[in-house]
């Protein structure tokens, strides 16, 4: 019944007979063998040594030194060599392999291996194992017999959620950081061990004799279905390879396109579009793991890339990056956009600011994906048209048809799209959803849930949604999902709904059918966001009083007629809506006119907050803590755009929505604009000079030339450059290099006279002086600034053919001095970066910089800081000391992130003494505060959480990263070093202290204050300094912590699991209070601080008393 009259069409014809995806992967290979197929600007270039050395001729020689490049030959030869390991490791032909990876080369292999085993491949959302019921769900219904996840802390969530499950997985194994679960493999090494396995060949052999047909599953993806649980979609290799035919005939893809892909890989776009674009000969570059607006702005802004697929919330976070409002964006020359509702602002967008020649918008699902586009070469005249889904792709059919109807409507009329066609599925895996499909005239036709019209002309407008589903960014979320998410935690049924948003397409809102109060609704969207996750956030909670209702609308049968629903709480919406119009006076907004106070602003700010779906109940609360991604921060910004009761007339960036993180910040942040900076210093608790002082030093300290080895130098065996090894935490590192047989030279930097033997004296009263330290340690006389200070012109020569590793740990700890003290040290810091990146060998040298995580303790809003960097200047201002090891990580971030330096943060925190002696330094600051009890016989109560590590376990996990095979993980920029464990001051320490014979009085921290400066007066400056060397630091101790006794980082982890899974002694660092270590420490301070000192009066009887010894 095909006529122009009906809503019924045919896409142009797709070339029969249908191809196997294997052998249509092979035979591309065999074409375009020596093309560039993959790029991964964020991996290193050796991560798999086997296959950058495999027939890498089509990569030009000076790009193979950057980051990894692969040709189809390679990206190929590198799959073959995964799928005979997994082979090895036991895992049959045709078993399902689930992955659970980001945008890295490791997903292209595996996915390419799966296809060479017939192993159905089925790409799982990383966030999927936080939910045990929707894993378990997907785990069994695929019937994946092998799992392979991003890093440890998934694997760990895994064995945690379905450990029944993964007992019975034939493989396991993690693509980067290693999981601590030793059932987990290594995929580099497995991929390491089959380059040299003799039977590699045989099983190529029995691979290419597997049969094969065109109803064999390839692919298992997983759609959020109107049920709680997803639904597996089963691609066959007819509809997948079809759906890669349409693509192709559509878009034109050939040899010379350059898709940068920026979407999820669990997506059916993000993962099998690859395909899309590789097998005709085309590349595909990822320059970040996940979505990264910064890196994906910074790609486009350089032109090199041909294509991009977006969805339209990528779209406006894109556009509203600065690096994109340059003149000198090179832009990209096709967008392509789908997944949720595209407006007339996208494409303006797309054009202006990606710099597009073509914009074409598309509709498709995860049970097909290539139903319909077209391709539109400038912004559509008319404002009144909508931005058209396009024509029916090649070999695509469809229909508009009423709901639960089978007939074609009209055209004209609006219905519900239904899919016919090759590129489709035939149904879901487990009977799930059978009433999505209906066979009419011989063939199977699939209800895709959206609401569509059909023009004469055969073009199609996707009018809305017939489906409980809810379409936010591009992401599907089932609204029964979420209702049962509503329903275990809280027991309050609900009916959640859809609501149109500008910026995110959709947005859900919880109806519920009385509501208490403000506080019952919180509780409502807290328990979605913990449970799910942001993408899921409420955006409101409404009850049926304020829509005037007493029950649900519902049918005859009794079901919820959520269509109607949905209408009547955008009406509701929109009457309580205040009116966004602007005002212009006089032809110009009132910038000079202000008028909220301080007080009224933050308030308006907290309100607009909340709205926003950001879970926070005060003004100091972290919005990211409270679930803020990047698509709530763009409606932030533009709601308080928009408010008319702000009035502001100025718009943030979304970078500064997440700079500023808190209703305190921004408040003063748009008052210091509002009032042309009259009141900046008073708004704001951080003095912006000094933000801007370490800004500048970054950017003074941040520039470096770029590396350019070659392949003709190469390097026997370590060669270190260790600063700061007189020092306890240098010199454990430095016995531990000398001992290890990798390392053929340490060359240690020692400042002031007689360098030689002060470090033998650092190492012997340490009892840490190696047998072999003459013939491995070179020194090397230095001073603050100038490193090069003694160095002959052939050490240098020598360094530069052989250095590979530095680490750097020499700083000054000094609570004194200002931020501008530091810069000889930034300077040291510079030299040596660029030290690394001078070497001629094929690499730059390693840099481990030893931070401190003093880059934090600022932190307000925000519970726990992850292995990431320091978003803002404002968590490191605790003083000088704190500040400068922040610029420095800046400094470190840049020359890794901007010129390809190998460098690397490692944010130390509290070192205490060796597990074998108890050495630790009289002279830091805690070992000072607890001397103090000898002399006023108290020591204060802080409400604060320790995470002390040892010194040589942190020595030992130093080395262990810094010498880490290449291959072994991403190159990160980040570890958090402190113990796993944490322990209270208060309930922990002080007892501990008390048990191992010190005695004391507990007292507040005001008193002990107190004490201190009584007993500096009563015994002289000169005595109380001698005996009680803490009156030295009592402004820093006031600073530290005065008023703060029941705040001060109190609540404040840090997230060490990345440092763990890298480091062996990271993971099983001991537990300082359990383990007997204070009692040793205090045992040698008690032997070097000898008799009892002057007393305050009164204080000893008194210290006596508290520990029960008259």
């Amino acid at each position: 019944m095909l006529t122009d009259k009906f809503s019924e069409v045919e896409g142009p014809h797709l070339e029969i007979p249908i191809p196997i995806l294997h052998d249509l992967i092979i035979s591309s290979v065999t074409e375009h063998g020596d093309k560039v197929a993959m790029v991964c600007k964020h991996q290193p270039v050796d991560l798999f040594p086997a296959v950058n050395g495999y027939n890498s001729s089509g990569i030009n020689a000076a790009e193979r030194t950057l980051y990894l490049k692969w040709t189809h030959s390679q990206l190929q030869y590198g799959a073959d060599l995964l799928a005979h390991a997994l082979m090895k490791k036991g895992l049959s032909p045709g078993a399902t392999i689930a992955a659970l990876l980001s945008g890295r080369v490791e997903f292209h292999m595996l996915l390419r291996a799966a296809v060479r085993m017939k192993c159905p491949f089925t790409p799982l959302n990383l966030r999927a194992p936080q939910n045990g019921k929707e894993i378990r769900h997907m785990l069994t219904l695929s019937g994946a017999s092998a799992v392979i996840v991003e890093d440890g802390s998934i694997a760990e969530r895994l064995e945690q959620t379905a450990p029944d499950l993964m007992r019975d997985m034939q493989v396991k194994a993690v693509a980067g950081p290693m999981s601590t679960i030793n059932s987990y493999v290594s995929l580099n090494d497995l991929v390491s061990s089959a380059a040299e396995d003799e039977t590699f060949e045989d099983t190529q052999r029995a691979l290419d004799k597997l049969p094969r047909h065109v109803d064999d599953v390839v692919f298992i993806w997983f759609t959020s279905g109107t049920t709680a649980l997803p639904k597996a979609a089963p691609h066959t290799n007819k509809s997948l390879t079809c759906n890669i035919r349409s693509w192709g005939e559509a878009f034109k893809l050939d040899s010379s396109r350059k898709w940068l892909q920026i979407l999820p890989m669990n997506s059916i776009v993000g993962s099998s579009w690859t395909l899309a674009y590789l097998i005709p000969g085309g590349s595909v570059t990822h320059v970040n793991y996940n979505f990264d607006v910064p890196s994906i702005a910074k790609a486009i802004q350089s032109g090199e890339y041909t294509d991009v697929l977006a969805v339209p919330s990528m779209i406006d976070l894109l556009s509203s990056s600065p690096l994109l409002s340059e003149h000198s964006v090179g832009g990209v020359d096709h967008v392509i956009v789908g997944g949720s509702k595209i407006l007339r602002s996208h494409v303006e967008k797309a054009f202006l600011f990606l710099k597009c020649t073509r914009f074409s918008p598309f509709f498709g699902m995860t049970e097909g994906t290539s139903v319909c586009s077209e391709t539109l070469d400038c912004v559509p005249a008319s404002l009144d048209d909508p931005i058209y889904a396009g024509y029916a792709n090649p070999g695509s059919k469809i229909r508009i048809c009423a709901p639960d109807g089978i007939e074609p409507l009209p055209r004209g009329i609006p219905g519900e799209i239904v899919q016919g066609g090759l590129q489709k599925i035939e149904s879901y895996l487990g009977g799930q959803g059978k009433d999505n499909f209906f066979t009419a005239d011989g063939e199977t036709w699939y209800r895709c849930g959206d609401q569509a019209t059909m023009l004469a002309n055969g073009r199609i407008a996707i009018v809305g949604r017939y489906k409980d589903m809810i379409i936010r960014g591009g992401m599907n979320i089932a609204s029964a999902a979420v209702e049962a998410a509503i329903s275990e935690s809280t027991g309050i049924d609900s009916q959640v709904i859809g609501i149109p948003d500008e910026i995110a397409g959709e947005v859900p809102v919880a109806v519920v059918k009385h509501l208490e109060d403000r506080d019952a609704a919180i509780n409502i969207q807290r328990c979605v966001l913990e449970k799910m996750g942001p993408a899921y956030a409420i955006e409101e909670v409404i009850s049926l009083d304020e829509l005037g209702i007493e029950d649900w609308p519902k049918t005859s049968s009794g079901k919820v007629l959520k269509r109607d629903l949905r209408l009547m709480v955008q009406s509701l919406l929109q009457s309580t809506s205040p009116d966004q119009t602007k005002r212009l006076r006089n032809g110009q907004y009132p910038r000079h006119e202000f008028l909220l106070d301080g007080s009224q602003l933050r308030k308006r700010l907290l309100r607009l907050v909340q709205q926003q779906g950001i879970l926070v109940s005060s003004i100091d609360d972290d919005f990211h803590s409270a679930g803020m991604d990047s698509l709530i921060a763009l409606r932030l910004r533009n709601a308080i755009a928009q408010d008319p009761g702000l009035d502001l007339h100025i718009t943030l960036s979304v970078e500064e929505i997440f700079e500023y993180g808190t209703v305190q910040r921004l408040a003063a942040r748009l008052m210091s604009s509002c009032r042309g900076n009259q009141s900046s210093a008073a708004a704001s608790s951080v003095p912006e000079t000094m933000i801007d002082e370490m800004a500048s030093m970054v950017e003074e300290y941040g520039e470096f030339r770029l590396h350019r080895g070659s392949e003709d130098v190469c390097s026997r065996g370590e060669t270190v450059l260790l600063t700061g090894a007189t020092g306890s935490l240098g010199a454990h590192i430095l016995a531990l290099l000398i001992e290890r047989d990798d390392v053929a030279v340490i060359y240690c930097t020692v400042r002031g006279q007689d360098a030689a033997k002060r470090l033998k004296e650092s190492l012997s009263r340490r009892f840490l002086m190696p047998r072999n330290f003459a013939e491995k340690v070179k020194v090397i006389t230095s001073k603050a600034g100038n490193l090069w200070l003694g160095w002959e012109s052939a050490t240098r020569e020598t360094l530069l053919d052989s250095l590979t590793l530095i680490i750097h740990a020499a700083w000054p700890v000094n609570f004194h001095l200002p931020l501008a003290s530091f810069r000889p040290h930034f300077n040291d810091l510079q030299r040596l970066i660029q030290l690394s990146l001078d070497v001629r060998l094929l690499h730059p040298a390693r840099v481990m910089f030893c931070s401190s995580m003093g880059v934090a303790l600022s932190t307000r809003g925000q519970k726990r800081i992850a292995e990431e960097p320091i978003m803002d200047f404002r968590q490191g201002m605790s003083n000088g000391y704190t500040q400068s090891k922040l610029v420095a990580e800046y400094i470190v971030q840049r020359a890794a992130e901007d010129f390809g330096a190998l460098a690397c943060n490692l944010r130390i925190g509290q070192i205490v003494g060796d597990t074998k002696h108890g050495l630790w330094n009289q002279g830091e600051a805690v070992p000072l505060m607890i001397r103090s009890a000898l002399s006023i016989g108290s020591l204060p109560c802080l409400d604060m959480k320790c995470s002390w590590i040892p010194v040589d376990t942190l020595a030992k996990a130093i080395v262990e990263i810094a010498t880490m095979p290449k291959f072994q993980q991403p190159q990160r920029l980040i570890y958090n070093m402190c113990s796993r464990f944490s322990f209270s001051w208060a309930t922990d320490l002080l007892p501990a202290l008390a048990g191992a014979g010190l005695k004391f009085e507990t007292v507040t921290f005001a008193q002990w204050i107190a004490s201190l400066k009584n007993y500096s007066t009563t015994q002289g400056v000169e005595t109380a300094s001698l005996h009680c060397p803490a009156i030295k630091l009592i402004d820093f101790w006031e600073k530290s912590y005065g008023s703060k006794e029941q705040r001060h980082d109190g609540g404040l982890e840090f997230d060490t699991r990345k440092a763990q899974a890298a480091s062996r002694s990271m993971a099983t660092a001991p537990d300082v209070i359990k383990s007997g270590l204070i009692k040793v420490m205090l045992n040698v301070w008690m032997k070097d601080w000898g008799g009892t000192p002057p007393m305050a009066n009164g204080t000893l009887a008194r210290s006596k008393t508290v520990n029960g010894d008259i």
